[in-house]
């Protein structure tokens, strides 16, 4: 994206505290997270980029809409797993702006919190059925756990900061898939100057041609950041899934 860079968020995974006993809701969603990662790293599809600049009392005052053929790629190095996103321009912005933008990368894997390498770096609440948009699903609350290495940093000014996130999760009970996830910042960033950062990411099933079993994938992410003077908002959408052939798989966890 070409902008001047005010934020750049990446969601990368480091090996987290052992995690605790888990329940078997925690267990299934774990394998089902698995199954997710397994899935994201054999399609491609298009990426719609909504950059926006709002003004204080939420209006627009500015906005960028960029599209992208986009790719997500594992890269295991040492003990720290990097979600790196390959993006091909598809379509650019009209003009080129000077303003200031927010630049958000890695959340279509926001999900990985419940990843079985990281579980133990977050709590989670026993689910509670609830009824949402019309589907019965779970919904699990979620935090960081004080100590634990951050799976996510925040770069500002040359500098990564360590985001301790806190949210809610829903999950579908049949196939564990998670359906959506909503979450904000658990401590206070002001001291760098930041008043409030909130992520909402939504997956949806997708069915391709000659297979029985359907694949849970990102559909959105709306991301909000806001500072003393500045406020930011991205939506990014994802759809026209394509597969391709995956020749090289990594087991998360385990270096050669």
């Amino acid at each position: 994206m070409k902008a001047f860079l005010a934020f750049l968020f990446i969601l990368r995974a480091a090996a987290a505290a052992d995690p605790g006993p888990n329940t078997d809701w925690l267990q299934r969603t774990g394998k089902a997270v698995e199954k997710f990662w397994d899935q994201l790293q054999a399609v491609d599809c298009v990426e719609s980029v909504d950059q926006q600049k709002l003004s204080p009392n939420g209006k627009t005052t500015f906005r960028q809409q960029s599209a992208f053929d986009y790719i997500a790629i594992l890269e295991l190095t040492g003990n720290d797993l990097i979600v790196d996103e390959s993006r091909t321009p598809v379509r650019q912005p009209a003009h080129e702006t000077k303003l200031p933008l927010l630049i958000t990368n890695g959340f279509p894997t926001f999900e990985f919190i419940f990843h079985p390498f990281y579980q133990g770096a977050f709590e989670f609440s026993p689910p509670e059925r609830v009824r949402v948009e019309g589907q019965d699903l779970l919904e699990v609350k979620f935090r960081h756990v004080r100590g634990a290495k951050s799976t996510s940093v925040l770069k500002l000014r040359q500098r990564e900061y360590p985001v301790e996130w806190m949210g809610t999760a829903w999950i579908e009970p049949a196939s564990s898939a998670i359906v959506r996830i909503t979450a904000g910042l658990m401590t206070s960033m002001e001291d760098i100057g930041l008043k409030s950062m909130t992520a909402d990411v939504r997956y949806s099933r997708v069915d391709f041609n000659g297979e029985q079993i359907s694949h849970w994938l990102p559909s959105s992410a709306v991301i909000e950041v806001e500072t003393p003077r500045q406020h930011w908002r991205n939506v990014h959408t994802f759809d026209q899934y394509k597969r391709f052939a995956v020749d090289v798989k990594t087991e998360i966890g385990k270096a050669k």
